[in-house]
């Protein structure tokens, strides 16, 4: 029997959705992107890719991490990223047809910069550190 690949409990939390509430990633700045393919295997031959972002919370009193394991697809997309890429408009998660977990995210600099990202994995979790002091 297969099971159905459900959407993480962060993402149907009342606060996600809340830009008021500091965990909210809305509003949110990119600190860091990591891409990293974890080897496996007598040779390294097998091998996974995993994500991390880690964002400055919109009132900047702490991080939001996202952390994507067994990642299947992805694709950053950004017209014009000179001067960073902005706010974090707002994102979305899905099931993929693959029955992975698929987050899309639209990033915003002023009225006409956009970027857009996803990230198809057979994993998500959220993360919220609160700054210290």
């Amino acid at each position: 029997m297969l099971v159905q690949q459900q959407l993480p409990e962060f993402v149907t939390s009342d606060w996600y959705s809340d830009p008021s509430d500091h965990r909210c990633p809305h509003d949110a700045w990119l600190e860091t992107l990591e891409i990293r393919e974890l080897a496996d295997g007598a040779r390294g031959e097998e091998r996974t890719t995993a994500i991390t972002i880690r964002l400055l919370g919109a009132y900047q009193d702490g991080h939001i991490v996202f952390r994507y394991s067994g990642v299947t697809r992805y694709s950053l997309a950004s017209d014009d990223s000179r001067r960073g890429m902005g706010d974090w408009l707002d994102d979305r998660f899905s099931i993929s047809l693959d029955g992975n977990l698929r987050h899309d995210i639209t990033w915003c600099f002023g009225p006409s910069a956009q970027s857009a990202w996803f990230v198809e994995a057979k994993e998500v979790s959220y993360e919220w550190i609160p700054k210290n002091g």
